[in-house]
This record gives C-alpha cells, structure tokens and sequence, in this order.
C-alpha cells in the first residue's frame, strides 16, 4: 500500500482514521509535543510519556491516554505497527513511525536534527513516505553554531548586568525557555523565570530533566539577575515593572534583521528549536524516503528543492506535479552549495504592483470565501518580513487601529500633488474625467508608465510616517508629489486610496484574520482573539508568523467589542434547561460603555468606541480612586437619590457640547460595573464570568462608581418575580447570565447574556 496523507484539521491518515497534530476535537489523535498549536482536547491521546505528563499540566481533564516510551514497539490499529522516536523539539516531543502491509510511514511533527540542549536527541528512522516540518525550508534559513549564539546570549546578559540593567531573554514557556536556561549553565549568572516559565520548567524537571539554579521572578530582588519570560510587548504591566531592561528575543527568525523591532526587543539571537534548512536536507537524506510531504512554513519552496534533487515531493495543499500524478525523473543529487542571501520570493521591487493586482482581483470578487483564498495566496508569495505591512494595508489601513496614527492629508491635497508630479493642471483632470468615471483612476493616469514597478511595502510605509510628521500641508504636498514622480499609474491609483482608506476590495478584517490563520495553518479563533485582543493586524500578523499569537495582551486605552445581549422571552421550558442557580442581574435603563484605567488615566468610551471621558470627566476622576488598574464593562445611568432616572435625562447630556458642560447643573451621574475584562496586566477574558466577578468584587467602589450585584435563583419560576422587582426599582428589566461563559463578542453561536424586558 502507498500510504495517503491529507492535509484536514492538522495530518489526517484516511488509511487508518487517524489524525497527527490536530487542533479541533478529535475522537483520537497523535500529539508530538505539547505546544499550543499541535494539540487539541481530543478524546484519546496518544503520545509520548514526557508529552502525556506536559498536556496534562496544560490541558486538564478526563481523556484516554496512549502513552509509550521511545522506540516502544505497539499496533496503532490491528496490522499497522508503530513507534515513538524522540524528535529533539521540546521535551518529549516525538516522531510517530508506521508500518502497514511492509510500507512505512513517517512523520516528524516539529522537530530539531541537532543537538538541543533541552530534549531528547532526535533519532532518525527511515521510511518510504515521509511527512516533514519544513518552517525553515529555504536556505535563507542556515544557522549559525549554536554554541556561538550561545556565548553571544551570555556575553549581552553579562554587558547588560555591568551597565546596571536588567537583561531579560524572550523564548516560548515550555521548550525555548528552558534551552536558554540550560545554555546558560556552567556561567556565574544569577537566573529568574517569569511565573509562567517558572511552572513549565517544574514540569520539565517532573520528567527528567536536569536545569541550572533558578528561581520564581520576584520584584524588587530580581537586580543582578537574568530574566527568563515568554515574549511580551512593551505595554505588558508585568514587563513595566522591570526598570532599566534590556529585552532579547531569541528565534530562529532572528536571521531576519527585522525580527527584534517587530518583537519590539533590544536584541534578538538565532537559536531555533526547529531544524534549519541544511538540517533538513540531511533529515531527508538519512530516512531515504520514496515520497516526501512538507507541511508548514516554507512548505512549497522546500519540496521544489527536493525535486531540483531527484526525490518526489511536494507539499501538502499545494498544487503540483506529483499531486497530478506526473512522475518526477530521478536525477543526481547536487553538491549543496553555501546558502545565498538572495530572496527566493516575490522579489520587493514589484511589491506594489503585486499588491495593487490582488486588490483588483478582490475587488471583482464577491464571495467570501474566494477572497480569502486570493489573500491566502499573496500572504505565501510574500518575503515573511513583507507579511504584516500587507495584512495591514489589505485592511485598507496605514497604520494600526490601536495606535490611533492617522495623517491629515485630504483628497483636494492629494490631488494637486498629483497633478503638480505631472505637470497637470485642475481643467487637464476635468478633461480626464470624462474617460474615467472613478476619480482615483482618473487621477493616477497623469503618472508615467515609464515608471513601472520599483515600489515596495516598505517604501509607502515610510512615506505614511513622513506625511504623519509634516509640520503642515506645504511640507505634505512636496513630500508626496515627489513621490507621485518616481511611481506608475496603478501605484499611484493604489497609494491614493490607501490615503482615503477606500481600497475599493470590501476586504474585513475577518477575511485577513481567516487568511492569515490559512497561511500559518494555525487555528482561527486564535487569530480572532489576538486581533480582539489588540486591534492591531500588523501584531497579529508578527505574531502568527513567530508563533507566539497566544501571548498578545489586551490593548489598553483602545476599547474591546462589547458583547452583545440576545432579546428573550420568559420561555419556562427553554430555561429550565439551564443550569442552576441561574445567574441574574438588573438591565439599567442607560447605556452600555467600557472603562479603562491605569494608574492616573482613565477614558470612557461608548458601544461604537468612541471617547465619552470628556462628556464624564467625575466619573473619570471617581475611577482614579480605584487603587486597581482594570478594564470594565458597564452601564451609565442617570442617577438621584439613590434611584435611577429615565435614559432621556441622560440623552439630554449626552447631545450637549463637553465645553458647555456645567456639573453643578447637569444630572448626576452612576457607572454600574458589570463586567472585569483585564485586571492588573492579567487578561480575564477567557476565564469563566464567576472568577471576572469575583475579581472585580476585590474592587474598592465608591459613590459614582459600582458593582452591579447579582442574584441567584434557585428555579425558573422566580424569573417573573426577579423581573418585576427590577422594573419596580426603575430599571428596564432583567439580564440572564451564565456564569461559566468568557467574554467571548467574536462568538459564532451568539451571547450567553439574555435580556428580558
């Protein structure tokens, strides 16, 4: 038999029904290790000891275990052999090997062929099919000995120790963190981990391994100490409390010179736990495999280099030869020459052009789902350095929403930079006009086409920070007829529109999400939630790209969707489904708002996020009382005499100017606090609505500012009670919660708040 192999919700083995690495539920599956992003809560297991130990300290719960030890014989299914080999990743982390009616199968998941200092030696056996990691499958990709990265991570913590400052090196919790602590073994530094390390390295030593001294981070005495901690932006609350600090990321996309500003580090070292391009080449050599699979990262140009070495490959949902069933003819294999610098993709100098031909092909199509298939696409003909800055401008955007830049140039501006470049005048374009009936095309047709090509991502970037920083109009419009001088027509049409923000595409944010988490072959909600998280899709798409989108933190003063109520009725029989005792809440006749606070600064902002601190500034100031720093959820009602007053007392402020505002005259004013979304540098929206309360009950509450209490009925018969007596204290009605639910607005399956009025 030819084993088959799809590429369905991780590796799917149709042959035997099972699937490698996936991340949805599965009735069973086969986890190589134990990161996020290879495994799910599937209902059997099957692993290594070391990962049955690690999931289990990750991902809790009743579930069958297939647990073996490395190079354990056992029968995967009746007739199919099978064993685990160490894959030299992470702790743990395996290789499962198959043998079926004499053919044998192999797939590596993500694994290291030489040596890593914090797992098991990878072995290699041979196989006729091979199904191979390939996320540095270009020769752009060859590292350095580790052993000289590792004496440069020391040398940078010893110089930033003898400045007085505190180094901190950036690497995943489980895997990464611990081979910099085992790369710092055998110096005289002093080792602290970030909580989260702290516990995946107790874990690791549950299973064998052996680390140099170490200890929990603890502030203030973490001075003279190297910091270990998983990658965090430098907003994290944890991180600011670390004066002095200079930050290292260490990554094998360190190769890359751009990788410490979009991981917003000091430095940043190429020490990989995945194998490297010359790597690979060897992997392949020694399993002597008849068909090779790639799959991830440069999964199609790492089997076209297997092909220009005789060896039938290709990569999974790829279109190719092979997949038509073309014999590829065996040829010798060549002498690997030293890898080159030069770029194996789209080259930049035609990334405009490129970009504004997939603009015109999305903007010709309507369907949802050929649109992230075109955006899918162009993200894998894309220079990984090129990634973010499109996602960002696919969006329609020059710059992420969270950090709220914007440039001031309108379109009568920008139309006479164009004409000026041109040596146009204002009746040449009247004129033009009447050929064109989209202004920006008319516009852009005064540029020369002698001018083809020779703009990059990069390029109109820069020129987005220039015209933000122009000190006026003059300055702008010199800068960009200039511009419009050196650039061809569809370029220009295209910088036109991405300056009026209207790419004409009907692209969403949605669509880039949904491409994004195609291209890296991660999960969806988990782009979802980091964009939820940030509103900033070049993050999100730095993220993806490195691995490490789990640990984007909530955006402060940048306000998060609101999640939304679904309108019910007294329905007895649907509610006694429910859970009891059903949670319940007073529905306040005002409107829903978020509040953000850290230290001094507090801002208000409505369901459409726009600022209301200004409309509101005693209930601002009230907040700064709060010794806690949070972001809430709540309604703002207007307030007298302990009892609330109708919405349209509050209207009547709401539509007046903040600079006629006269406190002392206008309605008094009480913000009730539903909901706790972040809380001291801690994300609470994936934990269930008793512990948000719960922490927001620790909260120090005054007169403008409270917590909106909660009832708990012990049947569905005492809803019309419960709903009588809040319309009787001056509320609208009632809210049903259900106190095991995130705070989830991006939910496919609706709210579990329900209204009842």
């Amino acid at each position: 038999m030819s084993w088959k192999v799809e590429q369905r919700n991780g590796i799917y083995l149709p042959d035997i029904d099972w699937n490698l690495d996936a991340r949805k539920p599965v009735s069973r599956a086969f986890i190589s290790h134990a990161h996020f992003d290879h495994f799910g809560k599937h209902a059997s297991i099957l692993c290594s000891r070391g990962t049955a130990q690690l999931l289990q300290a990750r991902m809790p719960g009743e579930r069958d275990w297939q647990v073996y030890d490395f190079d354990e014989p056992f029968e995967i299914e009746p007739r199919t052999f099978a064993k685990l080999y160490p894959a030299g990743h992470i702790p743990g982390s395996a290789m499962l090997w198959l043998e079926r009616n004499g053919e044998t199968f192999l797939y590596t998941g993500d694994f290291k062929l030489s040596q890593n200092l914090a797992a098991e030696s990878c072995i290699v056996p041979q196989a006729n099919t091979l199904v191979i990691e390939t996320t540095y499958g270009i020769p752009r990709y060859t590292f350095p000995p580790a052993s000289e990265v590792i004496q440069d991570i020391i040398g940078f913590c010893k110089d930033t120790l003898e400045n007085g400052d505190t180094p901190i090196l950036f690497g995943y919790s489980l895997g990464k963190a611990q081979e910099i602590l085992k790369a710092l073994s055998g110096t005289d530094l002093k080792i602290m981990a970030h909580p989260q390390v702290f516990k995946m390295t107790q874990a690791c030593e549950k299973i064998g391994f052996d680390f140099p001294a170490y200890s929990e981070f603890e502030f203030p005495i973490h001075q003279d100490c190297v910091i270990i901690s998983p990658p965090l932006g430098e907003r994290s609350n944890w991180l600011s409390k670390i004066p002095n600090r200079k930050t290292a990321m260490i990554s094998g996309w360190a190769i890359d010179p751009s990788t410490q500003y979009r991981n917003q580090a000091d430095r940043s070292f190429p020490l990989s736990d995945h194998a490297d391009f010359l790597d690979l080449l060897d992997f392949v050599d020694k399993v002597s495999p008849e068909i090779v699979y790639t799959t991830h990262g440069f999964a199609k140009e790492f089997a076209e280099t297997l092909k220009e070495r005789g060896i039938a490959a290709w990569a999974l949902g790829s279109q190719n030869q092979m997949a038509l069933g073309i014999p590829v003819a065996a040829r010798p294999k060549p002498k690997i020459s030293p890898p080159q610098t030069q770029r194996t993709k789209t080259a930049g100098a035609d990334a405009i052009l490129h970009f504004a031909n997939t603009c015109e092909t999305l903007s010709k199509t309507e369907n949802h789902k050929k649109q992230v298939d075109i955006i899918t696409q162009y993200l894998s003909s894309l220079p990984v350095t090129e990634i973010a800055t499109a996602c960002l401008f696919l969006a329609g955007q020059i710059f992420p929403k969270a950090s709220r830049r914007q440039i001031r140039v309108d379109a009568k501006l920008n139309k006479q930079a164009i004409l000026f470049a041109a040596n146009s005048t204002e009746t040449d374009y009247k004129n033009r006009k009447l050929e064109h009936a989209d202004p920006q095309i008319a516009l852009a047709s005064f540029l020369s086409e002698i001018q083809a090509g020779g703009q990059t991502l990069a390029n109109f970037r820069s020129l987005f920070s220039l015209l933000e920083k122009g000190p006026n109009p003059v300055y702008q419009h010199s800068i960009l007829s200039e511009e419009y001088r050196k650039i061809a027509p569809i370029e220009g049409q295209y910088l036109t529109r991405l300056i009026s923000g209207d790419l004409k595409t009907k692209v969403t944010e949605a669509i880039i999400e949904e491409a994004l988490a195609l291209r890296f072959d991660c999960p969806l909600e988990s782009v979802r939630q980091a964009n939820f998280r940030c509103s900033d899709l070049e993050r999100v798409a730095n993220a993806t790209l490195d691995n490490i989108i789990e640990y984007i933190p909530i955006q402060l003063f940048y306000p998060l969707p609101l999640i939304a109520s679904n309108r019910g009725q007294i329905d007895l029989e649907y509610l006694s489904t429910l859970e009891t005792p059903l949670w319940t809440e007073d529905l306040y006749d005002g409107f829903r708002c978020q509040i953000h606070k850290l230290e001094e600064r507090v801002e208000l902002y409505d369901a459409q996020g726009n600022s209301i601190t200004h409309k509101f500034p005693e209930v601002a100031e009230a907040a700064t009382l709060i010794p806690q720093n949070f972001i809430a959820d709540g309604t703002l009602v207007a307030w007298e005499k302990e009892s609330p007053l109708p919405y349209a007392k509050l209207a009547e402020r709401l539509e007046r100017p903040g600079a006629e505002l006269l406190l002392s005259d206008e309605v008094d004013t009480l913000l009730w606090l539903h909901d706790l979304l972040w809380n001291n540098g801690d994300s609470l929206v994936d934990k269930p609505l008793s512990e948000r309360k719960s922490r927001l009950y620790s909260f120090s509450v005054n007169l403008k500012l409270r917590i909106s209490p909660v009832t708990h009925l012990d049947s569905v018969d005492q809803i019309h009670g419960q709903l009588r007596d809040s319309q009787k204290r001056g509320n609208q009605g009632l809210i049903l919660k259900k106190e095991t639910s995130t705070y989830n607005p991006l939910s496919d399956f609706g709210s579990d708040w329900i209204t009842f009025k």
